[in-house]
């Protein structure tokens, strides 16, 4: 054997080694994918899981742990329901190889669960946006942006763009996250001069919204506001249709709008609704257009609003995961998670930071417009 080849040789071997000992140590670091994959919030957990899981298959192709490290996932259902969400965080949390759980999806099920997570000392990382989650302690995060933050922008698109003077609002009262939500809206748009004709709670499994149409057309009010999820909203504007609404009054909502459902079950009476929304169907930014056709590729779907958070929040527990590393443990991914600084995402602006465990990553507004959403009048 020539010299040369003997150097390529050991070249090699060395590399071998090196690889063989990089893989000897490479770890599972092992997250629960929590969401309401049944039940009335299944067509938020639903996406959202699927987005999640597509973001850890295409972080581990690309090695993003590093040392050969992969994320590995369970994926549980809550049922939408509080005690399955409790029950399962509890579960979950006893199992020393589990290093964080990645939800619950809703209110409800989350503010409680946070009570247990932070009893067992495991982080745990909620769709929800209800601040009210934060008070169990600090092993608990919300995922999306909370209402002071949204609801000024959304009541400034109102008051300047929308032009609307005169408001009615419909809110869920059994979702602590719409209460805020529309208790926010109206203390900012009043302070800019908007009038409230009325303010109406209704419950989650609500659908016979005739009484309440009837009274909030005889109101006459210019908008009406819907602090609800999408298919309650959908039938809130078939039925307020169905009372008399003037096709000039607009509809207005918020970011728990943004499902395909609020489109196939309200058809034309959800015509020009616009609504603030975390994701921009076929994304905003190189980095969303790029995740949009590969979640078309692999799944044969469009990603929708929640499939894109999803996927977001997955990348942001994954970077914090990889800055606790090499050795993460509960302790050190929770404490990293806290320091979250423009991670990028592909919602809202594109970089995802949080501040005393509230995050922030910008908003864009969508109108439905020919059965579709599509970018707002600015």
């Amino acid at each position: 054997m020539t010299p040369i080849r003997k150097v390529f040789s050991r070249a090699a071997l060395f590399t071998a080694l090196a690889l063989a000992l990089q893989l000897s140590h490479a770890a599972d670091r092992k997250i629960v994918i929590l969401q309401a994959l049944t039940g009335t919030a299944a067509f938020v957990g639903v996406p959202a899981s699927e987005g999640m899981k597509f973001a850890a298959d295409e972080l581990n192709a690309k090695n993003f742990l590093g040392a050969g490290d992969k994320i590995v996932f369970e994926v549980a259902d809550s049922a939408s329901a509080r005690p399955q969400a409790m029950a399962a965080v509890t579960r979950y949390a006893a199992d020393p190889s589990v290093l964080f759980i990645l939800g619950p999806t809703t209110a409800p099920e989350s503010i409680p669960s946070a009570s247990v997570a932070n009893d067992a000392k495991i982080g745990m990382k909620a769709m929800t946006n209800a601040v009210a989650l934060l008070a169990a302690g600090h092993w608990g995060f919300i995922s999306a942006q909370q209402p002071a933050i949204t609801m000024p922008q959304l009541g400034d698109y109102a008051v300047d763009v929308a032009k609307v003077k005169s408001c009615a609002t419909i809110r869920f009262t059994d979702n602590e996250a719409y209460v805020d939500l529309e208790r926010m809206f109206v203390e900012h748009t009043e302070k800019r001069g908007m009038k409230f004709v009325d303010r109406t709670g209704i419950k989650q499994a609500d659908s016979d919204f005739s009484a309440i149409a009837t009274r909030i057309v005889a109101a006459k009010p210019d908008c009406v506001m819907l602090f609800t999820l999408g298919p309650s909203a959908a039938n809130l504007a078939i039925q307020l249709k169905q009372a008399g609404l003037p096709a000039n009054v607009k509809l207005i909502g918020q970011t728990g709008l943004s499902s395909p459902q609020l489109v196939t079950i309200g058809g034309a009476a959800v015509e020009g609704l616009v609504f603030n929304s975390d994701w921009t169907p076929g994304g905003n930014t190189p980095a969303a257009q790029a995740f949009a056709a590969a979640y078309k590729a692999k799944t044969g779907k469009d990603a929708d609003n929640w499939a894109a958070l999803g996927y977001s929040y997955m990348t942001v527990v994954a970077t914090a995961i990889k800055a606790a590393s090499p050795n993460p443990t509960r302790e050190k991914i929770r404490d990293a998670l806290a320091k979250t600084k423009d991670v990028p995402v592909v919602v809202g602006t594109g970089k995802y930071s949080y501040v005393d465990r509230i995050p922030t990553y910008g908003s864009v507004f969508l109108m439905v417009k020919d059965g579709k959403f599509v970018p707002a009048p600015q």
